[in-house]
C-alpha cells in the first residue's frame, strides 16, 4: 500500500516567486511533471520588481500570456532627466527596440501581477501550488533526490524526483544546504521603494522621470492607474541602520531633493532596503540546480533581476526535459551552469556600472553622471546606432552564448552562432518568431527554392522550415544556408554545411561520450 506522504514525480521546484512558477510554466509546455512548493500562503501582493523586458515578453509570448501581461501593465513611453529641478534630457522609449522585436519597450507590471499571471497559467493547465508548504531538507545519489517539506497542516511529506529547483529566493536553503558560496557586496547607502498616487504639474505622464540630486537619485515609474508611480530613490544623509523610515519622514526630502512641484496622496507601499549584488559559484550540484535571486541578486539598475530570472528557468526547462527523455548527453544539462553563471557575472558587471553612475557613490563617479550623462542621454535620443547597442543590453535579446558546449562557430551576415535568433519580418507580415514558439530544435533552411528536411530521423525532437525569402537586413546577400536553433531560440549553427548540423546533433546526443 502506497504512503499519502510519500510522492513520486519528475522535478521538484521549491519557491512560487516569478522563477519558479517561469520553470512551472515552461515544464508545462513540456509535458514534464512536476510539484512546486510555496512557504508563504499566495503569490505576493507587493509590486517589488516592475520592468518586464523585450526577452522576457517574448517567451510571454511563446505562453500565450504576452496579451494579458501588456493589459494588466503600463507601457513607458519615454524618459526624462532633471537636475536641480530644471530638464536637461529626453528620450523616447517607446520603440527604442523598433526592427529587433515584437516588444519594442519596456513594460512596468507590478511583480504582484506578473506572479499571478503566471499562477493563473498553472492553475488553467491543471496544475496547483502547494501553498504553506516549508522545505525541510533534501538528500540526492546518481538516481534521483528526495525532498522532505511540511505541508500546510504540519505533516511531514516526502517526494522522490529526478531533479530539485531552487527558485527560494536570496536566501535561499537549498543553496545553503548545497553548499555553495555567495559572494558579492553591500551598498553602504540605505534606498527606499514607494508605491503612491501623485499629483503633479510635471510627473503625469507615462514617462521615467529621474531626478539627479546630490549623492543619489529619485526615480519615478509610471503604473498602471492615473497618478500611479513607483518612486525609488537614495537616503544620501542616513547613517543610522537601526532607525527604521516612513514615507511620511521620507516625503520632505524627496521634495527638497526633486524640486518639481509634487503632492502625495495614497501611500500604497513603502520599503527600505540595501542593494546587494551576489552570485553563487555554481548553479548546480548533481541533480540539484539553483536560479533567480536565490543564484544572483543585483543591483535595481537597468530593471534585470526578475528578467533574469525568467531566463534562467527557461534556459534551464528545456536542457532539464531533453535530459529526461533520454534525447541528450549529460554535457547538455550542465551548460545551464556555464551559460547562466557567466551571464549573471556580466550582468552583476553592467549593472553594477551603470548603479555606481546612477547613485554617485563617490565624486568620479558623480562629476561623471551629473557632467555627462545628460549629454549622453541627448546623444542616445537622436542616434539609432547608438539606440541599437543599448536596447540590446537592457531589453536583454543582446544575450549571447558564443563559447558554450552548444554553440559551433559560425555565422552569416550579422548573424552568429550563440546569439539569439535575430529578429525580422516577412513580407506577408510575420515574424521569424512565429515560426519559433514551438520548444523544440529547429533547423531553418534559407535558399532560393524550399527543399525537404535532410536530418529526419535524429531522435532528438526538432521541426523544420524552409524559407525563400532571405532578408539581406540580417543574412546581408547570402543564401543557401541553414540556422540550427535552440528550443530557447539561440543559435547553434549558422551556414552552409548541413553536415556540421548532423556533427552537433551526434555530440549532444545521449549516445554520445559525457
Amino acid at each position: 500500500m502506497e504512503n499519502p506522504n510519500h510522492t513520486k514525480t519528475q522535478v521538484v521546484i521549491i519557491g512560487a516567486g516569478p522563477t519558479g512558477l517561469s520553470m512551472a510554466a515552461q515544464l508545462i509546455r513540456h509535458k514534464i511533471d512536476f510539484i512546486i512548493i510555496e512557504k508563504n500562503d499566495k503569490t505576493t501582493n507587493l509590486s517589488k520588481a516592475i520592468a518586464v523586458q523585450a526577452r522576457t515578453l517574448e517567451i510571454f509570448q511563446e505562453l500565450g500570456i504576452v496579451e494579458e501581461a501588456m493589459k494588466r501593465g503600463q507601457l513607458t513611453t519615454g524618459m526624462i532627466l532633471f537636475s536641480k529641478g530644471k530638464r536637461r534630457a529626453s528620450l523616447d522609449l517607446s520603440n527604442m527596440g523598433k526592427g529587433l522585436s515584437d516588444f519594442p519597450f519596456a513594460l512596468s507590471l507590478e511583480q504582484s501581477k506578473t506572479e499571478q499571471l503566471l499562477a493563473e497559467y498553472l492553475q488553467k493547465n491543471g496544475k496547483q501550488i502547494k501553498w504553506n508548504a516549508e522545505l525541510n531538507h533534501f538528500e540526492q545519489d546518481n538516481n534521483g533526490v528526495k525532498v522532505y517539506y511540511k505541508d500546510k497542516n504540519g505533516t511531514e511529506q516526502k517526494i522522490e524526483a529526478d531533479y530539485l529547483v531552487g527558485c527560494d529566493g536570496a536566501g535561499s536553503l537549498v543553496r545553503h544546504q548545497l553548499g555553495l558560496s555567495f559572494e558579492g557586496s553591500t551598498e553602504p547607502k540605505l534606498f527606499y521603494v514607494a508605491d503612491v498616487i501623485l499629483k503633479s504639474s510635471v510627473i503625469n505622464e507615462n514617462r521615467l522621470y529621474m531626478y539627479l540630486i546630490p549623492k543619489g537619485f529619485v526615480l519615478f515609474f509610471p503604473m498602471e492607474g492615473t497618478g500611479h508611480y513607483r518612486i525609488i530613490g537614495v537616503l544620501p544623509e542616513h547613517t543610522d541602520d537601526s532607525h527604521e523610515y516612513n514615507f511620511a519622514e521620507v516625503e520632505p526630502i524627496i521634495k527638497k531633493g526633486i524640486i518639481s512641484p509634487v503632492d502625495f496622496g495614497k501611500v500604497q507601499w513603502f520599503s527600505t532596503y540595501k542593494v546587494h549584488s551576489r552570485k553563487a559559484n555554481s548553479f548546480m550540484d548533481g541533480r540539484c540546480f539553483i536560479a533567480g535571486d536565490a543564484a544572483h541578486i543585483h543591483t535595481p539598475a537597468g530593471g534585470q533581476g526578475m528578467n533574469t530570472g525568467i531566463q534562467d528557468a527557461y534556459n534551464l526547462a528545456w536542457k532539464m526535459v531533453y535530459s529526461l527523455r533520454g534525447e541528450v548527453n549529460n554535457k547538455v544539462l550542465q551548460s545551464y551552469n556555464t551559460e547562466r553563471t557567466q551571464n549573471a557575472k556580466n550582468l552583476l558587471n553592467t549593472t553594477d556600472r551603470m548603479f555606481d553612475i546612477m547613485s554617485g557613490v563617490n565624486g568620479f563617479w558623480n562629476f561623471i553622471r551629473n557632467g555627462f550623462f545628460p549629454i549622453f542621454l541627448m546623444v542616445l535620443s537622436s542616434n539609432n546606432f547608438v539606440k541599437r547597442k543599448i536596447y540590446p543590453l537592457l531589453s536583454q535579446i543582446g544575450i549571447a552564448y558564443p563559447d558554450s558546449f552548444l554553440t559551433s562557430k559560425s555565422s552569416i551576415g550579422k548573424a552568429k552562432a550563440g546569439d539569439r535568433m535575430h529578429y525580422f519580418v516577412f513580407s506577408d507580415g510575420k515574424s521569424i518568431f512565429s515560426y519559433l514558439a514551438e520548444p523544440v530544435f529547429k533547423l531553418l533552411y534559407f535558399g532560393k527554392n524550399t527543399i525537404q528536411n535532410p536530418l529526419d530521423n535524429t531522435g532528438i525532437a526538432m521541426s523544420f522550415h524552409s524559407f525563400t525569402e532571405i532578408p539581406d537586413s540580417v543574412f546581408d546577400n547570402n543564401t543557401d544556408f541553414y540556422v540550427l536553433v535552440r528550443p530557447d531560440n539561440h543559435i547553434s549553427y549558422i551556414g552552409k554545411d548541413v553536415a556540421e548540423c548532423r556533427s552537433f546533433i551526434s555530440k549532444i546526443k545521449a549516445s554520445a561520450k559525457n
